[in-house]
């Protein structure tokens, strides 16, 4: 039997995140996302991450550059690219409020994760087609929870990305608003959507501290958010200042000498 596209795209993604496993029952209950990030900020950051995906395979040139490694361990361009996109689409379909992307939520989860996986030119650029059609897929988000969907090297290496930028962006605040609170929802949504990763720390005993962490990480991306709404530099500057202490602080305990600048 030959299902339409958005149908098989749900059904899927349904059998991946089961057959995955990874669901997180002693997680710390979540609050309600209107509470941390308002999800018109996480709709623009779906749309943000995948033209950074499509420039990520515009050529077979940008392609190389997004998937060079230094060395066996590192971390690509494209695999941050398309972790971040699956949390932060996972984000979306849990959130309180209505959002135009909400039922596309589990096969943009899918979508992404294939995309993080795509082990030559052709198949990157099929995935992000792929990515960009499943904004059109019909799933069921209330399939889904807080899980670990992505890996925690992809995120980690994503967040100071976007904290470079953010720190940039400050420094024009006014002319930045929209930018700063788009990153501040992305890094929010990325702490929050850590938790289930603890057991990939340097020290998965630790996981109440793990989750302390995440917690004062995404509480101070949310303070960034609203201070961006509402367009107060001095509220901008104490989160900035918090979100950076957040950092250390994790970085003290699970992955000493790493600094984020």
């Amino acid at each position: 039997m030959n299902l339409p596209r958005p149908i098989l795209l749900a059904a899927l993604a349904a059998a991946a995140l089961a057959a995955s496993g990874l669901l997180a029952a002693d997680l710390p209950q979540s609050p309600p996302l209107s509470r941390i990030v308002p999800v018109a900020d996480l709709d623009g950051q779906v749309k943000f991450y995948l033209d950074e995906l499509e420039k990520c395979v515009q050529d077979e040139s940008e392609y190389r550059d997004a998937t060079s490694r230094v060395d066996a361990k590192a971390v690509t361009k494209l695999e941050k690219k398309s972790h971040a996109l699956a949390v932060i689409a996972l984000a979306v379909g849990l959130h309180d409020q209505p959002s135009q992307f909400k039922k596309a939520a589990p096969g943009l989860i899918k979508a992404a994760l294939d995309l993080a996986k795509a082990a030559d030119y052709q198949s990157a650029k099929k995935g992000v087609e792929n990515a960009r059609a499943a904004l059109f897929s019909t799933g069921d988000p209330s399939s889904l929870k807080w899980m670990k969907v992505a890996a925690m090297a992809p995120l980690m290496g994503e967040v100071p990305l976007i904290h470079m930028r953010m720190k940039r962006d400050i420094r024009r605040f006014d002319r930045n608003i929209e930018r700063l609170a788009g990153g501040a929802a992305a890094i929010a949504v990325i702490a929050h959507g850590s938790m289930p990763n603890a057991d990939e720390t340097e020290k998965p005993d630790e996981v109440q501290k793990w989750y302390q962490y995440c917690i004062e990480m995404r509480d101070a991306a949310a303070a960034m958010n609203r201070a961006s709404h509402e367009k107060s530099l001095d509220a901008a500057t104490e989160a900035m200042a918090a979100l950076q202490k957040s950092c250390d602080d994790c970085h003290a305990v699970f992955h000493k000498g790493v600094v984020i600048e």
